[in-house]
């Protein structure tokens, strides 16, 4: 009964709308130019989730502070989403992340060629929603990496990469595929503790770290 009722409330068949004319209209373009806007929503939501976890004030920068989600755009709710499904991801991955970025210091004239070739050894061996998350993860850490060495103004740049290089490496026609990133707001909690917990046994670590370096 609870779910005929649910159903037929006028919220969520709002909702449900919203996600389907967004699924409708998906297409390569569209796709990457969401990425940015997905990007920061996730980006503003990670940040306040390290927040809550170490009880302490981060350094946090200007971008972030002045960022205002909207709650009912569909493109902020997927980073959301992503931002807390990628929680295990994260908290497996950041320390290797956050090694390879002492390692290389990413400066204004290398951080793309840098995001570049690190993104793309996330990829090699095939798409799918728990390697869309892992390359968000790796783009807020270099945003936040970047800013602690003191240089401002990167995070709308590192929005500009992502979109870029998800369309350029057939991720946005992977994406768009699967319905536009509001398809990730209607898989099921099942689907991704599957998705996140294959991507944290074949993503990353010394796999990376080892195609990275030995191709420098």
């Amino acid at each position: 009964m609870a779910s005929r009722r649910n159903s037929s409330d006028p919220a969520n068949r709002r909702r449900t709308e919203r996600r389907r004319s967004s699924l409708e209209v998906a297409s390569e373009d569209q796709v990457a130019q969401q990425t940015e806007e997905v990007f920061q929503s996730y980006v503003f939501y990670r940040y306040q989730q390290e927040q809550e976890q170490t009880g302490q004030e981060m350094p946090i920068d200007p971008e972030i502070a002045v960022m205002q989600p909207e709650h009912d755009n569909i493109n902020n709710q997927v980073g959301r989403r992503l931002a807390t499904i990628g929680d295990d991801i994260n908290a497996r991955y950041d320390s290797e992340f956050s090694e390879m970025l002492k390692s290389l210091k990413p400066s204004r004239d290398n951080a793309y060629e840098y995001f570049v070739k690190i993104a793309s050894s996330l990829f090699e061996s095939g798409i799918n929603w728990g390697r869309v998350i892992a390359l968000l993860g790796f783009g807020y850490r270099m945003a936040i990496h970047v800013y602690q060495q003191g240089l401002t103004g990167f995070l709308s740049r590192i929005a500009r990469y992502m979109a870029d290089f998800v369309l350029r490496n057939r991720i946005a026609q992977w994406i768009a595929q699967q319905g536009g990133w509001a398809a990730a707001l209607d898989l099921s909690n099942v689907y991704w503790k599957y998705v996140v917990t294959v991507a944290a046994v074949i993503l990353l670590g010394h796999f990376v770290m080892r195609r990275f370096f030995n191709n420098q």
